[in-house]
This record gives C-alpha cells, structure tokens and sequence, in this order.
C-alpha cells in the first residue's frame, strides 16, 4: 500500500482504502485456506504418528513374548537332554554293573576248567587204589 497523495478527496482516498481492504482480505482468504490445509495435513501426520508409535510398542511386545518363549523352550530342551543324558548313563552304570557281577565268557570257560579239574582231583582221591 502506497500513502494516499494528500492532493486527492476524502472518497476517492475512501475508495483506495477500501480497494486495498479488498484485496488484503482475498490474500488473507488463501492465507486461511492454506492454514486449513495446513492443520488437515498436520492432523493426518498426528494419527499416522500413533499408529506407527502404536504398531512399534506391539512389535516390540511381540518380540520380547517371542523371545521369552524361545527360551522356555532352549530350557526345556536342555532339560529333557539332560533327562536323557541321564538316563543313559544310568544305563550304562547298571550294564556295566551287571557284566562286573555276571559272568563273562572267559570267566565262565575258567570255571567249568576249575569244575573239571575238581572232579577229577575228588575222583583220583575218593578212587580205591587198586582200581
């Protein structure tokens, strides 16, 4: 806006004024629609915001339970490995015990040697002599 050169009338300075109001106020009308714009825009941003904030506490949830729940089974598994490995070396304690206390085939052909050996020795002695 430009200062109304004294030199002109009241109404024409009137009229100037108020063609100046005018087109302040279509520029302030785009300023408004913009603003609107604006405040949608920045709406839409808030919301798209909370989902994603809202999606990253529930991945972030669905991580930690999927990790609890990897190591509940890393422990059951360690601990029915260790059942087992149990398991077999109580097998092997017990077949080891019972070929300690059994007879082995080598131990059993000594013995029947022996049970010979005894009978003949018990059949030399116990014989009449002049037999």
């Amino acid at each position: 806006m430009t200062a109304p050169p004294e030199s002109d009338s009241m109404p024409v300075q009137l009229a100037n004024i108020a063609g100046d109001i005018k087109v302040i106020l279509y520029r302030m009308g785009d300023v408004s629609e913009r603003v609107d714009r604006h405040e949608t825009d920045i709406g839409a941003l808030k919301a798209q915001t909370q989902s994603l904030k809202e999606g990253a506490v529930a991945s972030t949830e669905k991580a930690e339970a999927l990790a609890l729940a990897l190591k509940e089974a890393k422990e059951a598994v360690e601990a029915t490995a260790l059942q087992e490995s149990n398991k077999a070396q109580a097998a092997v304690r017990d077949r080891n015990d019972r070929l300690a206390l059994g007879w082995s085939p080598i131990t059993k052909l000594f013995a029947v040697i022996a049970g010979l050996l005894l009978v003949i020795q018990l059949y030399q002695a116990l014989r009449p002599e002049g037999m």
